[in-house]
């Protein structure tokens, strides 16, 4: 008969040991990390292929915050830019409701209205000049450039202010119904981009923003946001615009001419009632302006709460796969705690055991 017998020798045993010892701390550090965070400690260990699942719904969640985060920055800014088509309506309402009382004669307040058109003038022009983030608001793609030129400021590119080219045309303003008509005539030229003389265009001396049309005559873009991955909002509203130039054009109109020094009251009706029309096409535009600001608001609004339901819906997708039961965790803490003062306690008993204390 043959015994097999299998030894093993106290250094074995002390070895394996502290292997076990080794692996149940980095189990229990792992389990404390976890139940601290949250949080898988290994998602690939744990989750196997469907790691890659959670990898793939983080990075659209990250991409949902950053929709948000754009169109958080998009809604301030249509705030910025409603405020100041507000701004800009205000002083010419003023100016405009005088004008009506004087339109037909100079009356009561004439003498005062082509300072106060001036002060609106000036009022117009720097609210058109706001800027938000470094950008501003009304230069279209251009937005790196102030929209327009001050009202006495020299354009570089023309060698012009906008003072020197209304002052130009106007001349010591109308004598009669023909001039006031010419004088008018010439005034819907430069406004419209059409007059034939070097800077003598709205777009050359007055505005500086992005042109109405490009080399080939075709629209230049607007500014655009894209609200998510399938929905583009064009928003821009430019300095260059219908009702921008009609507000300055009958701003400017009052402001360069006394109106109480037009001799013939042919003349002075055909000239304020122009000017009173002008403004009243420009406020109505500036009406039209902030309904779309605000129509566009609402876009923003309803693609923020859209983001925001699609983020939460992400988020709870991503926490089934990421997340741990921390009421599971602290039970398998305590097992390995409870693992670990066994292993230890063997240990201690196994290093107080000798030859010599077997002879005893």
């Amino acid at each position: 008969m043959s015994w097999l017998s299998t030894r093993m020798s106290t250094y074995q045993i002390n070895y394996f040991m502290r292997s076990s010892v080794s692996e149940a701390s980095l189990a229990l550090q792992r389990a404390g990390q976890e139940l601290s965070s949250g949080r898988r400690a290994d998602m690939f260990g744990d989750l196997g292929p469907r790691a890659g699942i959670a990898i793939t719904m983080r990075a659209r969640e990250e991409n949902t915050q950053s929709f948000l985060d754009a169109n958080n920055v998009l809604e301030h800014k249509l705030d910025a830019m409603l405020l100041s088509v507000d701004a800009v309506r205000a002083p010419v309402e003023e100016v405009m409701q005088l004008a009506l009382l004087n339109q037909e004669s100079a009356g009561t307040g004439a003498f005062a209205i082509q300072q106060q058109a001036r002060s609106a003038l000036e009022a117009v022009l720097s609210s058109l000049n706001n800027s938000f983030n470094g950008e501003f608001l009304f230069s279209g793609t251009s937005s790196e450039v102030p929209a327009m030129n001050r009202w006495s400021e020299v354009n570089p590119g023309t060698g012009l202010s906008p003072e020197d080219v209304m002052a130009a045309i106007i001349g010591t303003g109308p004598t009669d119904v023909g001039s006031a008509n010419a004088i008018v005539a010439e005034l819907d030229q430069l406004f419209a981009g059409t007059h034939g003389t070097a800077g003598y265009n709205y777009e050359e001396t007055f505005y500086n923003g992005t042109p109405e049309l490009d080399g080939s005559s075709n629209p230049n873009e607007r500014i655009k946001g894209r609200l998510d991955a399938g929905q583009e909002l064009t928003y821009g509203i430019q300095a260059n615009d219908p009702a921008f130039r009609d507000i300055i054009k009958g701003l400017a109109m009052l402001a360069t001419v006394d109106i109480e020094q037009i001799p013939d009251p042919d003349a002075y009706k055909a000239w304020m009632q122009e000017a009173v029309q002008t403004l009243a096409s420009g406020v109505q535009g500036g009406l039209d302006a902030s309904a779309n600001i605000g129509f566009s608001q609402n876009l923003v609004e309803k693609a923020k709460e859209r983001l925001g339901d699609l983020s939460m819906v992400q988020r709870n997708q991503i926490a089934s796969y990421e997340n741990i039961d921390p009421y599971e965790v602290a039970t398998r803490m305590k097992g390995l705690e409870t693992q670990l003062q066994a292993s230890y306690s063997v240990s201690t008993r196994l290093s107080g055991l000798s030859i010599l204390n077997w002879y005893r």
